[in-house]
C-alpha cells in the first residue's frame, strides 16, 4: 500500500466508500503534511483514503501536492546479539547520544492501530491521529471491552 506525503494543502471531495460516488458533503480541507493512501490517477481525478475515508480531488492537483517518493513506513530492526563485554579502558569514546525510541506493537482489535509504552499509560495511533490512553500499571491487553 503506497503512502504519499502531501506537500501542500488541498481541497477534496469525500466519496461513498461502497460506491465511490460523492457524499454531497461540503468541500474539506486536508493540510499539509498529511499522509494519504493508496492514490489512484485517472482522468480528471485522483482518489485516494485519509484517515480511512475515500477522498477525491482534481488529477493534476493531487499529482502537484504528492511528494515524488513514498512515504517509508518504519520496521523495527531485529534485535542484535549481545556483544562480549568489553574493559573500560578499552571503549570508544561515546558519540553523540542516542535518541530514546517507542517500541511500537499492532493492537489485535485492528493491525492498523499500533500503541508504544509510555510513563503513565500509552501512546494510541491510528492512521495519523494519536491520543494518550492513561494506564500507569500498563495493565491495558489491547483488547477492547466486551
Amino acid at each position: 500500500m503506497p503512502r504519499f506525503e502531501l506537500k501542500k494543502s488541498i481541497e477534496v471531495t469525500k466519496m461513498n466508500k461502497r460506491t465511490g460516488m460523492p457524499t454531497g458533503e461540503l468541500a474539506t480541507t486536508i493540510p499539509f503534511g498529511a499522509i494519504i493512501d493508496d492514490p489512484e490517477l485517472a482522468w480528471d481525478y485522483g482518489k485516494f483514503t485519509f484517515q480511512g475515508q475515500l477522498y477525491r480531488c482534481a488529477s493534476d492537483v493531487l499529482q502537484a501536492a504528492m511528494e515524488k517518493q513514498p512515504v517509508a513506513i518504519a520496521t523495527p530492526a531485529p534485535a542484535a546479539a549481545v556483544a562480549p563485554a568489553v574493559p573500560a579502558a578499552a571503549e570508544p569514546a561515546p558519540s553523540a547520544p542516542q535518541a530514546p525510541g517507542l517500541k511500537w506493537e499492532a493492537l489485535r482489535s485492528n493491525p492498523a492501530a499500533l500503541r508504544a509504552k509510555v510513563p503513565g499509560g500509552w501512546l494510541v495511533t491510528v492512521y495519523s491521529s494519536v491520543a494518550f490512553y492513561p494506564d500507569p500499571d500498563h495493565a491495558w491487553d489491547g483488547a477492547s471491552l466486551p
